[in-house]
């Protein structure tokens, strides 16, 4: 139980690690790659004329507008909020985007500047953004650490009350058998006395009917040897007639 606690504590460790670094390098270079638009916009912005600049622009917001739509949809789909995070920073990035000309001619900021301040601040938020996922993704971290040790807490008395179960379990056991033993011992002994009751009956018994049948033949000669005697005795004595002349 212990092994298993652990390793399912390491899991979850090793997935909520992963599971922040994950989101802070996701944060990085999106912030990374905004700063490389709004570079390729200010060496375009002295290379191309304003016209195709425009147009540039306008497919580059198209194409965050179409992201973050997708994104938004997907978040819907999947109940999933960091997804539905990203759908909303594109289309904050696309509307910045479409708005950046309106801006620079209407307020007369300077295009590179207000290119580097808006890069500036959409790196800084995706710094302050990781920097806050890796404080909710500590947080997270430290809980899990409680809540396992709090599981092993609990599981100890148990486990325990476990081990004690198999000892009393066992024990039955081993007096059981043991009461089994005595049990069949005792049948093995009333079996052993009853055959010996049952040969020296058979014995007591062959001796009386040798006994009977030596009385029986001694009385039946006893009888033979009288009964000639009685015969001889019984006979009557032949009368010798003496004839006259």
């Amino acid at each position: 139980m212990v092994e298993e606690v652990s390793e399912k504590k390491n899991k979850l460790l090793k997935e909520i690690s992963q599971e922040i670094v994950k989101k802070m390098f996701g944060n990085l270079l999106r912030a990374v790659g905004i700063m490389i638009y709004f570079m390729i916009l200010n060496l375009a912005y002295f290379t191309m004329k304003q016209e195709r600049l425009i147009g540039d622009i306008k497919v580059f917001a198209g194409a965050f507008l179409v992201t973050g739509i997708i994104f938004l949809e997907k978040a819907y789909k999947r109940d999933n909020g960091t997804m539905g995070i990203t759908g909303v920073e594109f289309l904050f990035l696309a509307l910045h985007s479409l708005s950046i000309m309106h801006v620079i001619t209407m307020l007369k900021y300077d295009f590179r500047l207000y290119l580097l301040t808006s890069s500036y601040i959409f790196s800084i938020y995706y710094v302050l953004k990781s920097i806050v996922l890796y404080t909710k993704g500590r947080k997270e971290y430290l809980n899990s650490l409680s809540d396992i040790s709090e599981i092993v807490k609990k599981e100890e008395p148990i486990k325990k009350e476990a081990k004690k179960r198999e000892k009393q379990e066992s024990e039955k056991k081993i007096e059981q058998k043991q009461v089994e033993k005595k049990k069949n011992k005792k049948k093995v002994e009333k079996q052993t006395e009853k055959v010996k009751n049952n040969k020296k009956e058979n014995s007591e018994k062959s001796k009386t009917t040798k006994r009977k049948t030596k009385k029986t033949e001694a009385k039946k000669e006893i009888e033979e040897v009288k009964v000639p005697e009685k015969k001889k005795r019984g006979r009557p004595k032949k009368e010798v007639k003496v004839k006259n002349d």
